[in-house]
């Protein structure tokens, strides 16, 4: 399989079409505000910082499809609850 474009990723991301045909109807990409937030802060950080409660796995197969499409590692770290 071809390496995703990072176009076709940020458009499966909006729930729009790709010219790629990547995505999976089965799988969530769509993100949400906060979930952008989310994401946008992991392409300028390098990782992904994802909260241990309140966030749906989209975020994280949009950041593991940007990261194929850019050629960098996936690493993803959970943050601790607050106390």
């Amino acid at each position: 399989m071809s390496r995703p474009k990072k176009d076709d990723v940020e458009r499966l991301s909006r729930g729009q079409p790709t010219r790629a045909k990547i995505g999976s109807r089965s799988v969530g990409h769509r993100l949400t505000q906060r979930e952008r937030i989310l994401f946008e802060a992991a392409q300028r950080n390098g990782f992904l910082k994802v909260p241990v409660k309140g966030i749906r796995p989209n975020v994280v197969n949009i950041y593991k499809l940007w990261c194929e499409a850019e050629g960098r590692p996936f690493i993803v770290k959970s943050e601790p609850e607050p106390s």
